[in-house]
């Protein structure tokens, strides 16, 4: 059972069992995983496995039974930060480059910090038509786009992508949470061309061999663009 601390008293616990090994840990002293989900999940400190994948009964005993504090954390870590994104000149960044496109900041936040922690260059956009602008402006070597983005969806901006000589070698990505269907995947191969179609939540794990598919291994040290 969980503990609770008192003024000047021992800091909280919440011991649970992870769903993956089954080893037990304290919630409270563990990190929150990198996936590309907005309801991100607490990682086992045993086997460096988070629950995002957990089967939803896991789920729910164990937010039901968290002390307040713990709902805390994730609901601090989601406050919209006071400064507005702003993508740095292109002659700033590292090579080679990849274009987060999704709506929602919380995962822009998380996806951005790992792709830049495996060493790869990062720009941010929200919507269809912004990356358009953004391809043609700082040619990423790859886009990983959400799939239900505002306005042009992540398939029908990859199709833009591709017809277009000027961005058609960018590499594209597509995430999608509620259309893991085989007939939506091929329908983004064969009618968007798109470069890999990949489900949601994507651990950082996933992430970081999506990346070396598609970008090989980061430089070893930092290369700016030079245009």
């Amino acid at each position: 059972m969980p503990g609770f601390p008192t003024a000047g008293g021992p800091t909280r616990t919440y011991s649970v069992s992870c769903h993956n090994c089954h080893a037990p840990f304290d919630a409270f002293d563990t990190h929150w995983c990198s996936c590309a989900a907005v309801g991100r999940t607490l990682v086992c400190p045993s086997c460096r496995t988070c629950f995002c994948a957990a089967p939803p009964a896991y789920k729910r005993s164990f937010w039901i039974d968290a002390p307040g504090g713990l709902w805390d954390l994730p609901l601090a870590e989601q406050t919209p930060e006071g400064a507005p994104e702003r993508n740095p000149h292109p002659s700033q960044l590292m090579r080679p480059l990849v274009l987060l496109v999704d709506n929602e900041p919380q995962i822009r936040r998380v996806v951005s910090r790992a792709i830049q922690s495996l060493g790869f260059g990062m720009i941010r956009g929200t919507n269809g038509e912004e990356a358009l602008l953004l391809a043609k402006e700082y040619q990423p070597d790859l886009i990983l786009t959400d799939a239900l983005i505002p306005g042009l969806d992540g398939r029908e901006m990859c199709g833009h992508i591709k017809a277009d000589p000027e961005t058609a070698r960018i590499r594209v990505v597509v995430m999608t949470v509620l259309y893991p269907n085989v007939m939506y995947a091929m329908e983004a191969y064969k009618k968007f061309k798109v470069d890999e179609y990949v489900t949601k939540p994507l651990e950082f794990e996933a992430l970081r061999a999506l990346l070396r598919r598609h970008l090989g291994e980061p430089p070893e040290w930092a290369q700016c663009s030079t245009g």
